[in-house]
């Protein structure tokens, strides 16, 4: 293989496969080396088999260095197998001959050589001198002409640490090294080597034996010299037969256990066949699997060869998770289903755990899967899969720890007090009792008594009574299931086979060990608050019932638990999330409207949901990229790869295979160095699936060019992305620390600390709300821009006070309605209904009656009258009164004494909520409202007190807070009978936001019952996100913040922009339309893909052939079509010359329309101009006349032609084309100020207006018979909802969304038109 002098070819993959092979044990170069001192010539003899040895790390393989350690340092210079031709190279073997292992005498009569080395043989190489020999360049680097530069290309960093290494040989053999009379069967077990900043390495060890003569030399000294004979007869006294283990260990970055198993068991088949070729098969292998990359996750996977035999290294399904390669049902053959749950219950509440098991293989298999069952959870203590002998009293160390050892040693396991010991071989767990006066078991820095450690606490039964189907389907045995196939020879057919049912088997393990942690979590997302870094962890114990409280309790002192927290409440999209939203139980959207505290005495019960299929009989069978053979020169291996990774981007069908291909493309170029070709390849990886980018591979070799290099780099056109991927993590330090709990601060608090306080105490989240809050509780007399700390806490106080005192009320669960909320309860008065209280709730007006808490209703809210205030006497005194009158006629009188004012403000705030929210439709007054009561109240009785700064004029602060009450007084709330028909609901997406934004875009998709996704409702706004609502109830299922807001633009005059469009390209991707293209999955609603090609923004986005294809637009006239599976472009993009307003595009019997300011173009396919359609007004009264919109209508009979509609941007006017017309058909007039958008629904036009009125078009008569009073600012977006609904959303002065139901629409003459 050429270039290993020169350096030139001897590249490394940042990916590969293994990292490093390292092969331990003894030899005729260490000589037996005995493990306790003083045993020396014949005693070491007489023991030979009894006693025991150090083994010694004979030698260390990486992709591009081989080092000897015996007798002396040295680099094998014939690593890798090359063909030495240049005089450089011939020169290197000459002088290096004699360091090569071929040149060591193995002959006993050369005895020189022999005392030569007795000294060297004493002592072993230190973990400190291996990673020295093997990160250090070798004298061939002087030759060269040019400065070696270190590059991550060739970069011979060794892949583990000192910390990790230094025992690494006694892992290899944890009972130690023991030569045998007879060759042992060879064995394989899995280590995982932890540094100290946490980071893993995995790797697999296999033991095999080989025969030696052990003989006695002249001074006593034993020197073993393999053998090689095959002849079993017996040798001279002074000899012995023997066979001395060698244990090959592959390390790698990646989990691939068992992929690794094969390649070693494969190796040592055939250095068993060939024995004195040992050194040359594991250099074949080392430099093969060092040289061969891992897939990124996704879909495809990577095959490569050794000689006759295939590989397979499959990818991990989840961007976020290590790769899975172990067989995940062996714990559930071994443990029954109870036991399971306490191990994963122990696990998660981070006990000192101790696995043991007669097996060291079964030791890391178990504790791994474990570790994969508790995901996302992740153990951040100490982890030892495997103690040696010489390790066992880490035991005994304090803190947390999971550890693994050898069933043998379950006695002094058993000594060491307050351990959860889970023995493998009996399938139990245990605990064992704490000794008295040890404090080992107490983790630092917390207060947990001894007994609530000891204590594993039950997995919450629902939960648990799900998962125990996944734990009856994973009790696999493929002995069962073969007895119906037939006997297999072919042995690569039959791995292939088992390797894909135990794949198959894992998906279900994994996936309803996801379920199950969901079903745990899933109300932690309820009571966290994103936008403030908050989580509610008094409200999240408050929903558990008795029994689960225990096990919630200690999982929140977890390391685990906190960190799981910190990625909830930085709002990280993984694959947790994705299922939680798939599987999120209706009562558990999202509000979109205000949160209102719970006033009633019930716990909120937590839902768990099984959607697993449990099935095993199907096999994903991913795409497999074949390497090639790896020739005598790597440079060329690289670029036959990289030929061939070019093919496979171009001919790869999905977007997420073609993004595996190009991680692949770039690493491999990275690989040589090419770092330009390499980040292109990044950067077009990012727009397609960014969760798979190596951003930290990115970041460091933007870190190696120079600052001129990469600034020139950016400036690229494609390569502007660039600064964004490598653009600086946000620090931790920036963020406040989370606080758990929520206390009021001893400041004055100016308006932003305002806001935050109220919503982080989730009084409310309105900010129309908070500003009336806040002016409220500053006086106008007083001059000031803050609250004053005292005001605030009594409000504060007096708003918990009210809480508790609902909370107390004593009423039973029954005799409130289905999430009725209790919101001002009276003190004990005199009532028509006797003594008692009344009870204000968001529905109704209730009487409680005192010491037996009978509940009767007084009236409903929607059947009130009128409230009478009034003076009466009793026994001489005036007493107010409250009288309530119902629609049925009925009275009610309360003698509410001192409080009747204040209740009366109260009952008409909720009463107006509920008007107004009957005859807008507005689904969110009533919540509203029901907030302003409890803030009203709060603010009340905060003002008693002398020392808050609205003392004076409370009622006039608490009058000014009633906004409902106020706004019906003015008639705000009387809709039109026409509108009211038609109205179904309105819902506001900028509920809660800082600002309101414009409505700029709406999309509805319908559901997927097989995928228990219900029909949606899309609303991109004009900030650049995207709320997502359930449109069977119109309640907030996501909000999706795009990564790549329109802001970042460039143009100042594009930043209003925000999301432009919404289109379901097709049933599982919505594609939105801003400065680029979000792709969004509908199942999920996440997006890890975006498309940037477009230099400026997105204006329109067209779907055609049923999904297949896709056209999108920009508007400086560029055009571009796109292959949706495969996310490229279908063809070169369409540039319209001349055009800079491109404002939106049609797709209509095989042509595309085009609309501009002024001008309709019709385009061939490849972008020919075949049509122009000018935009006039017959009477403008601005210049130019602009058009705003268009829409195509096909022709309902065969006599009639299709066509365009157009509507004016500043003038009430339509203007109508028949589809091959040169000149308007029809001007339909409006009276309005201009149209904003148009939809069609059956026969009827659909026209939005810039005033906020929405006219109804008849497209026969070309007459508006019907007008809709729909938003108080411009009619931004229009939706027909496959003809179910027609959906409005406004701009921002509005921000709204209205519904409504087209088949009440009537005709001029009064009929109803059905549909």
């Amino acid at each position: 293989m050429a270039g290993g002098p020169a350096g030139s070819d001897i590249l490394c993959l940042q990916n590969s496969f293994a990292d490093l092979m390292l092969v331990v044990g003894l030899d005729e170069n260490t000589g037996l080396i005995p493990e306790l001192s003083g045993i020396e010539g014949e005693g070491m003899m007489k023991n030979l088999f009894y006693g025991k040895f150090e083994p010694q790390v004979l030698c260390a393989i990486s992709s591009n260095n081989m080092m000897h350690f015996f007798p002396h340092p040295r680099q094998d210079f014939e690593y890798p197998l090359q063909q030495l031709e240049t005089k450089q190279n011939l020169f290197l073997k000459s002088a290096s001959a004699y360091n090569t292992l071929d040149c060591i005498p193995k002959s006993k009569f050369n005895r020189a050589t022999h005392q030569s080395r007795l000294s060297i043989r004493s002592t072993s190489v230190t973990p400190g001198a291996i990673s020295r020999h093997m990160s250090m360049r070798r004298p061939y680097a002087s030759l060269k002409k040019t400065t070696y530069v270190q590059n991550l290309a060739s970069s011979q960093q060794f892949p583990v640490p000192d910390e990790v290494i230094k025992s690494i040989q006694y892992f290899c053999f944890p009972d130690d090294l023991q030569i045998t009379e007879q060759k042992a069967d060879t064995s394989v077990h899995f280590l995982v080597l932890t540094d100290i900043h946490g980071n893993k390495t995995y790797a697999t060890c296999i033991t095999f034996y080989r025969p030696y003569i052990i003989e006695k030399e002249y001074d006593g000294s034993l020197i073993p010299h393999l053998d090689l004979s095959g002849d079993n007869s017996a040798v001279a006294p002074d000899r012995t037969r023997c066979y001395i283990p060698v244990c090959c260990t592959l390390i790698s970055k990646y989990a691939y256990f068992e992929t690794m198993k094969e390649s070693l068991s494969y190796m040592v088949h055939l250095i068993e066949t060939e024995s004195e070729d040992m050194y040359t098969y594991i250099k074949l292998f080392a430099h093969r699997l060092t040289m061969t990359p891992t897939p990124p996750p996704g879909r495809v996977a990577i095959e490569f060869c050794i000689h006759d035999m295939s590989f397979t290294i499959s990818p991990s399904q989840e961007a976020e998770k290590q790769v899975i390669d172990i067989p995940l049902y062996l714990p559930f053959l071994i443990f029954p289903p109870d036991e399971i749950l306490r191990i994963l219950s122990a696990i998660m509440v981070e006990n000192r755990i101790v696995f043991i098991a007669s097996n060291y293989a079964l030791l890391t298999v178990i504790m791994e899967s474990f570790l994969n069952f508790i995901l996302p959870f992740e153990w951040k203590y100490t982890y030892v899969p495997i103690l040696s002998s010489k390790s066992l009293e880490l035991l005994e160390a304090p803190g947390t720890f999971m550890m693994g050892c050898h069933s043998k040693y379950k006695e002094e396991v058993n000594q060491v007090g307050g351990l959860v010991v889970v023995d493998i071989d009996e399938g139990s767990l245990s605990i064992n009792p704490e000794i008295a006066d040890d404090s080992r078991s107490v983790r630092s820095g917390d207060s947990d008594s001894i007994e609530d450690l000891l204590d594993i606490p039950e997995i919450p039964e629902e939960a648990a009574k799900l998962f125990l189907n996944v734990c009856r389907k994973a009790r696999f045995q493929f002995d069962l299931v073969d007895t119906k196939r037939p006997s297999h020879f072919n042995l690569n057919a039959e791995r292939s086979y088992r390797r894909r049912k135990i794949q198959a088997l894992n998906d279900l393990i994994v996936s309803g060990c996801l379920e199950l942690m969901v079903n745990l979590f899933r109300s932690v997302v309820t009571e966290t608050r994103v936008e403030y870094k908050r989580f509610n962890k008094q409200a999240f114990l408050d929903s558990k019932s008795g029994s689960e409280k225990s096990f919630y309790e200690k999982v929140m002192k977890t390391s685990m638990f906190k960190k799981f927290l910190k990625d909830r409440i930085n709002d990280k999209t993984d694959y947790w999330v994705k299922l939680e939203v798939k599987t999120r139980p209706q009562a558990k959207s999202t509000e979109s409207g205000p949160s209102v505290p719970n006033r009633r005495p019930q716990l909120r019960k937590q839902s768990s949901v099984a959607v697993i299929a449990l099935n095993t009989g199907q096999f994903h069978n991913s795409p497999v990229f074949r390497m090639p053979a790896l020739g005598d020169k790597v440079i060329v291996y690289l670029k036959e790869t990289i030929r061939l990774l070019s093919v496979a981007v171009q001919k790869s069908q999905h977007f997420q295979e073609r993004a595996s291909y190009i991680y692949l493309l770039g690493m491999f170029y990275l690989a040589c160095n090419k770092l330009t070709l390499a980040l292109e390849n990044f950067i077009s990886l990012a727009s397609i699936d960014v969760q798979i980018l190596p951003k930290l591979v990115v970041t460091k070799i933007c870190q190696q060019m120079k600052e001129s290099e990469l600034q020139d780099l950016i400036s690229r056109p494609g390569f502007q992305a660039l600064s964004d991927l490598m653009g600086a993590p946000v620090s931790e330090s920036i963020h406040r620390k989370l606080e758990e709990s929520v206390n009021i601060p001893e400041k004055d608090l100016y308006y932003d600390e305002f806001v935050e306080c109220v919503s982080v105490m989730e009084m409310t989240s309105d900010t129309d709300t908070i500003g009336r809050l806040f002016r409220a509780l500053i006086p106008s007399q007083i001059h000031q821009n803050f609250i004053d700390q005292e005001t605030f806490a009594a409000f504060t106080h007096c708003w918990k006070e009210n809480n508790k005192q609902c909370l107390n009320l004593g009423i039973s669960d029954k005799d409130l309605l289905e999430s009725e909320c209790v919101l001002r309860v009276s003190s004990l008065c005199k009532t028509d209904y006797g003594t008692g209280r009344v009870a204000l709730t968001d529905r109704r007006l209730c009487f409680v009656k005192d010491i037996s808490s009978e509940t009767r209703e007084i009236t409903r809210l929607s059947k009130i009258l009128e409230l009478e205030k009034k003076t009466m006497f009793s026994f001489l005194k005036q007493v107010k009164v409250l009288r309530i009158k119902n629609t049925g006629g009925s009275r009610f009188t309360a003698w509410l004494k001192e409080e009747r004012d204040d209740f009366c403000l109260l009952i008409e705030e909720m009463w107006a909520g509920k008007v107004v929210s009957d005859s807008t439709k507005d689904i969110h007054a009533i919540q509203k409202a029901a907030q302003n009561v409890l803030l009203v109240d709060a603010l009340l009785q905060s003002g008693l007190d002398a020392e808050t700064a609205h003392h004076g004029n409370r009622e006039e602060a608490a009058r000014q807070l009633c906004y409902y009450r106020k706004y019906r007084e003015e008639g705000h709330h009387n809709v039109p009978a026409e509108t009211k028909e038609v109205l179904q609901n309105r819902i506001d997406p900028n509920y809660g936001e800082r600002e309101r934004k414009t409505v700029h875009a709406l999309l509805y998709t319908p559901g997927v019952p097989e995928h228990s996704v219900s029909p949606r409702l899309w609303v991109g706004l004009g900030d650049g996100k995207i709320k997502v609502y359930n449109a069977s109830h119109w309640l907030l299922e996501s909000e999706f913040v795009q990564t790549k807001q329109s802001v970042q633009f460039s143009r100042k005059k594009y930043e209003t922009h925000g999301c432009t469009c919404l289109v379901a390209v097709d049933k599982k991707h919505v594609w939105a339309g801003s400065y680029g293209i979000f792709i969004i999955d509908i199942e999920t609603i996440r997006s890890n893909k975006t498309l940037m090609d477009h230099q400026e923004i997105v204006v329109d986005i067209v779907s055609i052939d049923d999904g297949r294809y896709a056209f999108t637009a920009s508007i400086n006239g560029i055009i571009m079509k796109w292959d949706v599976q495969k996310l490229t472009q279908a063809q070169p993009p369409i540039h319209l010359e001349n055009v800079r307003d491109l404002r939106s595009i049609k797709y209509h019997q095989e042509h595309i329309w085009c609309g501009t300011w002024q001008k309709i173009l019709k385009l061939s396919g490849s972008g020919q101009i075949l049509q122009e359609l000018q935009f006039t007004v017959s009477e403008p009264k601005f210049q130019p006349a602009e058009m705003d919109c268009f829409i195509i209508l096909k022709a309902e009979g065969e006599n009639t032609k299709d066509e365009i509609w157009a509507g004016c941007r500043r003038e009430g006017e339509i203007l109508v084309w028949d589809i091959d017309g040169t000149e308007p058909s029809h001007r339909i007039q409006l009276d309005c100020r201009g149209i904003s958008d148009m939809v069609v629904q059956e026969r009827r036009i659909w026209a939005g207006s810039k005033d906020g009125r929405i006219y109804i078009i008849n497209s026969d008569s070309k007459k508006a018979f019907r007008t809709l009073l729909a938003h108080d600012d411009a009619v931004r977006s229009l939706c027909n909802a496959e003809n179910r609904y027609i959906l409005s959303g406004s701009g921002s002065s509005d921000g709204k969304i209205a519904i409504w139901t087209p088949n009440d629409t009537r005709t001029e003459s009064g009929t109803y038109i059905g549909i």
